[in-house]
């Protein structure tokens, strides 16, 4: 049995709670009184880790010890203590009930006969549920790598658009071309390929290259350089020569040139002397025809040689596709180089032969070739054309070729994907994952038959339903939803809601789900032996959300039926299970079920407030006599109110907490009680202004507006000048009532004293 709650910390609103001191131990029947957002489900959900004996991860890293009448149960052995415990809250709802018109599992009622299947069935459902646990965190993990491997895929997709400039290109698009790639050799770049894959394949039409015109080179200085050979070594023959023009090259010239301005004898040009003809006939036959002729072989060498200087112009490198700019700058580099060396060359040959003109009658040799002088020329101009034959090929071809290259371009990107996923290893952890969920699932599947068979000898799911129907009758009526027996899909009883037509019902109502789920709950239990029954935890929190005060009676009926018996009507009441916990916020269905006062030694019926003392901070204390001894919360929020009017410091946060929804909640039942019109013809700011007048009901009411839903101190803090309005607004009321209705306020205040 639990005796109390010691501690709670770091757990919602008990961020460090301790018993208060003189908080008597808990009873048979204990119920909690709070207002919403008090902590009454918090502590049901702490409650609801006994029952399940595992570590709910909404409340891992707080602190708990339970009294017992053991060891004390604390959040490091919980799952070790042996009390059965049973939980109705918001968690048991989801986890058990689907009320989208879904299915959800049938209640079953057994019997002795049954005792044994049930228990294999039970060990083949943990083993399923084991499995299904299993299987749905590796679903979690596969789903996650799923998600990240898609993410990337659309990050890498989201770049290559851009960085290609291509739209629409989408992961899915992508995942065509991953397997494009994948049927390929590896599609990687080298850098510079990349470049200009890219750069081609974001060219606009507009640039399209144009084509440019190839090299044509005939460069020659071999054969002249053999020719000049053979004449360079020739010397002329001589009949009669003259020794001064042998030995006098330069005046030799000189008189061959004028021989031809001299044809006959005279005057000469040069001297003004007299030419004899004998002198002229000496002259002739120095210079005879064998000379004539190699000196006209001679200045044909030279004019050839000197005409033999190449000169050649190619393209600019901006005249040809961006792409090969590099190339072709590298390939033409070359040439200026090669037509150097050629032209050093001939212009060395020419100034020998010139020598040889000079003086004819001299034997000479020209200087030996370097190699390769013209070939130097032919094979740069060939790596230039090279170039230009690729540009005019991609100028004829260039809307191909720009698809072409976009294509490397994108098909090197899904290549990197591929690359930088394996290296990650996250396809394999993948592939590794689904396999490991299918043969869960597999394994999963071969119990279920077993299953069903074992549940076909032993189903009383329409005892169960009929028994659900019941309640659900006497707690909304005879148009209250019903549950019918249908078949999953391997052939298992399920239950599911319909309405009266035999619609499926959906969009139930907030009250109908809170019958139906505290029906199933309550029909639950019976599945429970007796005897286990009465060594059992039993806590309800909120049974009666959204209930009218009608279905709040048969609710109480229900709760009275199986929890509560009497011998007879003269005898004490007795509780049918071990311990039960009830906390609600309904101060109605409160009163209904104190009256249930079961006896057991000195351990009977207890009563408890859970309230909110602090931002993060709520206690469970003994309930306030003001609320214990009358029938109704209102004597409580008047002693809340006329407390904190004589409260010497009127900032005590466990005051101040408390007293805008206990202020707000008291003027609402004040005033209707006292203008009874109407529910819905007139809001409490008129029935207060009618009641206080319009001047003080605004004074009054102004504050507790603002403040009455803020349920934190942070609200109180931020509005540090409203908070002394507080007061002012509290004297005004206690004022107002004072002097309009003396005998009530004096009837209030005897109450909370008494």
């Amino acid at each position: 049995m639990l005796k109390s709650i010691e501690k709670i910390k770091g757990l919602g609103v008990y961020q460090s709670y301790s018993k208060p001191t003189g908080t008597q131990d808990f009873g048979i029947k204990n119920l909690i009184y709070g207002w919403n957002y008090s902590g009454k489900t918090t502590l049901s959900r702490l409650f609801a880790q006994l029952e399940t004996k595992s570590t709910n991860p909404d409340l891992s890293g707080c602190e708990f010890t339970f009294g017992a009448d053991g060891d004390s149960i604390t959040e490091k052995n919980f799952s070790r203590c042996s009390l059965s415990v049973r939980v109705f809250n918001s968690d048991f709802v989801r986890t058990n009930l689907h009320f989208d018109g879904g299915s959800f599992n049938p209640i079953l009622l057994l019997g002795k006969e049954s005792e044994e299947a049930q228990r294999r069935i039970d060990g083949l459902s943990q083993r399923i549920k084991r499995s299904e646990e299993i299987q749905h965190k590796l679903d979690g993990k596969f789903e996650e790598l799923k998600a990240r491997i898609a993410q990337a895929k659309t990050d890498t997709a989201k770049f290559i658009r851009q960085h290609l400039k291509i739209d629409p290109y989408t992961a899915t698009h992508l995942a065509q071309d991953l397997v494009a790639v994948g049927v390929l050799d590896s599609q990687l770049l080298a850098e510079k390929e990349l470049a200009d894959a890219i750069e081609l394949a974001l060219t606009p039409d507009s640039k399209k290259p144009s084509t440019v015109d190839e090299l044509h080179v005939t460069p020659s200085i071999e054969d002249l350089h053999k020719e000049a050979i053979a004449i360079l070594a020739a010397t002329p023959s001589f009949s009669n020569t003259i020794k001064h023009l042998d030995d006098n090259p330069a005046v030799e010239r000189w008189v061959q040139g004028g021989l031809a301005l001299h044809p006959s004898a005279g005057t000469c040009e040069f001297c003004g002397n007299e030419f004899p003809q004998d002198r002229l006939e000496a002259f002739r036959a120095h210079f005879s025809k064998d000379l004539a002729d190699h000196k006209k072989q001679v200045d044909g060498l030279l004019a050839r040689v000197k005409a033999a200087v190449y000169s050649l112009r190619w393209p600019k490198a901006s005249e040809l596709n961006a792409q090969f700019h590099e190339s072709y700058t590298a390939a033409a580099e070359t040439l200026p180089t090669a037509i150097d060396a050629f032209n050093q060359a001939v212009r060395k040959l020419a100034d020998e032969v010139q020598r040889k003109a000079d003086d004819s009658r001299k034997a000479m040799a020209p200087t030996p070739l370097a190699a390769g002088l013209e070939k130097g020329i032919k094979d740069a101009a060939a790596a230039v054309n090279i170039v230009i034959k690729k540009n005019n090929g991609l100028a004829s071809n260039f809307t191909k070729a720009k698809a072409d290259a976009l294509k490397q371009a994108r098909y090197h990107y899904a290549q990197q994907f591929v690359d930088d996923q394996a290296a990650t290893g996250m396809e394999q952890q993948k592939v590794r994952l689904a396999n490991r969920s299918d043969r869960l699932k597999a394994y999963a599947e071969r119990l279920r038959p077993e299953i069903s068979n074992l549940q076909a000898q032993i189903s009383q799911a329409q005892q169960g339903r009929e028994k659900i129907n019941e309640r659900l009758a006497s707690m909304l009526g005879s148009e209250a939803v019903q549950i019918q027996v249908v078949k999953d899909a391997v052939g298992q009883d399920r239950f599911q809601l319909i309405r009266k037509t035999g619609a499926v019902a959906k969009n139930m109502s907030d009250g109908e789900r809170t019958a139906v789920a505290f029906s199933y709950f309550l029909t639950k239990l019976q599945e429970i032996k007796l005897a286990e029954f009465k060594e059992t935890i039993v806590y309800i929190d909120d049974p009666i959300s959204s209930l009218d005060a009608n279905h709040i009676f048969q609710v109480t009926a229900a709760i009275r039926a199986l929890f509560f018996k009497q011998q007879d009507k003269n005898s004490p009441w007795q509780t049918t299970c071990k311990q039960l916990f009830i906390s609600t916020h309904n101060f109605e269905f409160f009163n209904l079920l104190r009256e249930i006062k079961p006896v057991a030694s000195n351990k009977g019926a207890r009563l408890y407030l859970i309230r909110r003392i602090a931002e993060k901070s709520s206690t469970l204390e003994d309930m306030p006599p003001s609320l214990a001894r009358y029938q109704s919360e209102y004597h409580f929020l008047f002693e809340v109110i006329h407390r904190y009017h004589g409260a010497p410091d009127k900032t005590v946060h466990e005051v101040l907490m408390l007293l805008p929804n206990a202020m707000r909640r008291f003027i609402e039942l004040y005033t209707y009680s006292r203008l009874p019109g109407p529910k819905d013809s007139e809001q409490v700011d008129e029935r207060a202004e009618i009641l206080f007048g319009v001047e003080r009901a605004k004074r009054i009411l102004k504050i507790f507006h603002y403040f009455s839903h803020g349920n934190t101190l942070d609200r109180l803090a931020g509005n540090a000048e409203l908070i002394f309005d507080l007061e002012h607004a509290v004297k005004d009321l206690i004022d107002a009532i004072t002097e309009t209705d003396k005998p009530h306020m004096d009837a209030l205040i005897a109450a909370t004293q008494g």
